[in-house]
């Protein structure tokens, strides 16, 4: 089976480069996502090709007026192309679709005679999406989309305001109007297919899956001296980042919160810093360093608020980089997580600001050797169970079914 990914897959060294002359960072879920995604189509049997757009800010909030077409071969065998496009918000829209109109007919012209083929797409985004779904209905070819998230809450946690506020609204409006159009859908949580009204066509179920390899140029990590709890990913009150700074600070404990990522919320964080000197506010970082602050932590937490419609169709693919670390977890039990998770994590039952503060009291007083059999146990879960491979087996499967009916 022919696979054309389309998305923002490029190789982690690129992103990074992106990500490093940019004012606002990406988000790198995306990308570590499609990478596992592709290796694991890969390897069991598929042969994958990406066209992609890389997620960078526009000019000015990055250096970059402009993306050139460019080539790329991850893993010796994916090869990747650049969508180029004018960088600048506006004609950054525009000139997306008309490249991935131009590219994707070709892709779809070179490969009109072979049947099993598919379309793989990675989000509603109306740049690409809108395309996807004219040409492969055009060509014949089985267009599936990835929905990790529903498109009404894409763009709520930026708080956008004036022309960039109205434009996210814009793009959602354009999201929500394309996502029944696919001929199959891959979705994060099943709660999704009825939100999004497409519980009549073809779904599967995939949460995500996680990749053992991230951490192979990793030596063990001793813990940090004091013991240290871990939250990494967006900085905003959407995601509960003001009750786990003020929980925290709600505690005596002799430890340290640590915090990485971006948001809108990250000059609160800053301020609680210079309040509480256990506080470290780590900003973005590359994903080494990343990866090495997940093992060298006793505690890693995931503190999404329950109480919102968003977490009903919610499951955080950061949480299974978290278990392949070792490190235990701490998280709220959003409604979207199955609940062959459940026996696996620390969970925080009142989400109150002195709620989280017991919760983390409760966690880090326990012994070390009980801390240490928590984070093993859902680590031994997630490689057996979660692993790229085996979770991208089930997509091939998928789809070769779609195909052949």
């Amino acid at each position: 089976m022919k696979i054309l990914l389309l998305g923002s897959l490029i190789s982690t060294e690129q992103m990074e480069l992106l990500n490093r002359n940019s004012k606002e960072k990406a988000s790198v879920a995306p990308v570590n996502y499609e990478t596992m995604l592709a290796k694991g189509l890969s390897e069991n049997g598929a042969e994958v090709e990406a066209l992609s757009i890389p997620a960078v800010a526009a000019y000015p909030y990055s250096i970059y007026k402009r993306i050139n077409s460019r080539h790329e071969v991850i893993f010796n065998k994916i090869h990747v192309q650049w969508v180029p496009f004018v960088n600048v918000q506006g004609l950054k829209q525009v000139t997306i679709k008309k490249s991935v109109e131009r590219l994707l007919k070709l892709w779809l012209k070179n490969n009109e005679g072979i049947n099993n083929k598919v379309v793989l797409m990675y989000s509603m985004y109306p740049s690409y999406s809108e395309p996807a779904i004219q040409l492969c209905k055009k060509y014949g070819c089985h267009l599936c989309a990835v929905v990790p998230d529903l498109p009404e809450y894409m763009y709520s946690w930026k708080k956008m305001k004036g022309i960039r506020g109205g434009y996210s609204q814009k793009i959602t409006q354009q999201m929500l109007r394309l996502q029944g159009a696919c001929d199959s859908y891959v979705l994060f949580t099943k709660p999704m297919a009825k939100k999004m009204k497409i519980d009549n066509k073809p779904y599967l179920v995939s949460e995500g899956f996680c990749d053992k390899s991230i951490f192979e140029d990793i030596p063990e990590q001793e813990k940090y001296e004091k013991k240290t709890i871990l939250y990494g990913g967006n900085l905003s009150k959407l995601y509960g980042i003001h009750n786990l700074v003020d929980g925290f600070m709600k505690t005596n404990m002799d430890a340290e919160l640590h915090l990485y990522g971006a948001g809108a919320d990250a000059s609160y964080i800053e301020a609680c810093a210079v309040k509480d000197q256990r506080i470290k506010f780590m900003g973005r970082v590359e994903r080494t360093e990343l990866l090495i602050a997940l093992k060298k932590a006793h505690l890693l937490i995931v503190n999404k608020p329950t109480d919102d419609d968003y977490s009903n169709y919610s499951f955080s693919s950061k949480i299974l980089e978290y278990m392949i670390s070792g490190t235990p977890i701490l998280t709220t039990k959003v409604k979207g997580m199955p609940e062959e998770y459940y026996p696996f994590f620390f969970f925080i039952e009142n989400e109150t600001v002195n709620g989280i503060a017991d919760s983390i009291f409760q966690v880090l007083q326990k012994e070390q050797n009980e801390l240490l059999r928590m984070g093993k146990s859902a680590e031994a879960f997630a490689l057996k169970s979660k692993n790229y491979k085996i979770m991208a087996k089930h997509i091939v499967d998928f789809l070769m079914r779609q195909i052949q009916f």
